[in-house]
């Protein structure tokens, strides 16, 4: 197993999921952070990544700091979560596989 890696996300008010994606309260949608963790993973890997099991614990505002981190496992499986910088509690938790 890999030490956890890390990166730094910021979806601003402005971006163009704020409009629609639940208009006066804006979230910032699933599909958009599961992308983000998949090109940072994938990237990390070298190739394709298939999720196996996302949880979605809490919502995510646009316009607030999120962290992703992700820890490579020997098999092929790779844990990873979203969570705000400075706290314990994830907002997305889940796992991939590399296919590449």
């Amino acid at each position: 197993m890999t030490e956890w890696q890390r990166r730094e996300l910021f979806v601003p008010d402005a971006h163009p999921t704020a409009s629609g994606h639940f208009p006066g309260r804006p979230v910032i949608p699933g599909a958009l952070l599961l992308d983000e963790a998949a090109q940072a993973i994938a990237g990390a890997a070298a190739g394709p990544v298939c999720f196996r099991a996302v949880k979605f614990i809490a919502p995510a505002r646009h316009g607030e700091p999120l962290e992703l981190r992700w820890r490579a496992h020997d098999n092929g499986v790779v844990t990873f979560e979203f969570r705000r910088p400075g706290q314990e509690k994830s907002i997305v938790a889940g796992t991939l596989e590399t296919t590449g």
